[in-house]
């Protein structure tokens, strides 16, 4: 029999994990092993009757299910929870078990959770959860990192002979020390730069052939100098002898090609992405839109259906019309919410010989408006 003590809400259950992950101390197996099963337990009492679920931590140690309005539901709360429980356990075996707890949770019924729970006994006895000291992890400054990092001239050095290396660190360091001493060095390396940027820039305003400058080529001479790189079009090197043979080289219009060229790319993989994400969500708006044409046809939806013990309640009425997001894919397996008005949905599905099936449905929420 608890105490009265040992029943008051200490803290957030999310705000714990968040101390906890920050400092030196992982969950043990034991600790793993606790949270996971208090979790399946509170998410079946709770799944069903609390609109919104949060998490709170109790003084002695447990997680324990708390109704409050604008919280994700029951599974939603809890495969987030046991999701951060895995990232933060000290070994595989424990990570796997609470992975392969959360996956039940967003993909098998309550009533099938008891045996989670034994798998979960038999891998570690339960202990109570470390509540502190959680001392965060102290972090190296930044400084210790730049000096750890080798520069390019040291990892140049580490190639040549060891007395090499040393002769020349002496120059360098002989060289460096000179400038900070002597204002005539300091000078001259600065007459020297301003001598080299006035010789670039003349040579930039050189006048061609033609009278223009340079840096400002006309469109010919853009067009053809762009396209002359190509390997597969030696066509384009005659041109561009016939309009400037005193001037092979011109790199300035090969610049302005360039950014028009690669000022897309950045753009390709966004796209990609995106349009992954969004591919199982589009399967399942469209395998909905299939199962609602069935208008009652038993054996047209069972086709949609995979051949399984898992249970299958009715989709919800307009249900490619609806609110759908991914849960998580688990490659070929994956886990939608699906909202509409007041109830919210769990529609698990399998994809068999290049198409989408329904694998489950589970209510989770029902609430009057």
């Amino acid at each position: 029999m608890s105490s009265p003590a040992a029943s008051v809400l200490v803290e957030p259950f999310d705000a714990y994990l968040r101390r906890r992950s920050r400092s030196a101390i992982a969950f043990t197996a034991g600790e793993a092993v606790t949270a996971a099963v208090a979790l399946l337990r509170g998410c079946r009492g709770a799944t069903g009757r609390f609109a919104g679920t949060r998490w709170w931590l109790r003084a002695d140690g447990c997680p324990v299910a708390e109704e409050e309005d604008g919280e994700p539901d029951a599974i939603a709360a809890t495969a987030d929870a046991l999701e951060r429980i895995a990232a933060i356990t000290d070994d595989d075996a424990t990570r796997d078990m609470v992975t392969r707890a959360r996956e039940s949770v967003l993909t098998r019924p309550p009533r099938e959770w008891d045996a989670v729970e034994r798998r979960l006994f038999q891998h570690a006895g339960p202990i109570p959860l470390v509540l502190g000291p959680l001392t965060p992890v102290v972090e190296e400054p930044p400084a210790s990192a730049v000096q750890a990092t080798p520069s390019a001239p040291s990892r140049v050095l580490a190639l040549i002979d060891a007395d090499l290396a040393d002769a020349v660190h002496e120059v360098l360091r002989d060289v460096r020390e000179r400038w900070r001493r002597s204002p005539v060095v300091r000078f001259g390396t600065m007459c020297a730069a301003a001598g080299a940027i006035i010789v670039v820039t003349g040579l930039l305003m050189w006048p061609t052939p033609d009278g223009s400058a340079a840096s400002a080529p006309g469109p010919s001479e853009s067009r053809t100098v762009g396209e002359s790189p190509s390997a597969d079009a030696p066509s384009a090197f005659p041109l561009a002898a016939d309009t400037a043979t005193d001037e092979p080289t011109m790199t300035p219009p090969a610049v302005s090609v360039t950014p028009d060229e690669t000022a897309t790319k950045p753009d390709q993989p966004t796209e990609g992405s995106s349009a992954a994400s969004a591919a199982p969500v589009d399967a399942a708006r469209d395998l909905f839109a299939e199962i609602d044409r069935c208008v009652g046809d038993t054996a047209c939806v069972a086709a949609h259906e995979e051949d399984s013990g898992f249970p299958h309640e009715p989709l919800l009425a307009g249900a490619r019309d609806a609110d759908i997001e991914l849960i998580d894919d688990f490659g070929g397996v994956v886990v939608v919410r699906l909202s509409a008005d007041s109830t919210t949905q769990y529609v698990t599905l399998v994809r068999q010989k290049d198409r989408w099936l329904v694998r489950a449905v589970r209510t989770v929420a029902d609430q009057p408006s």
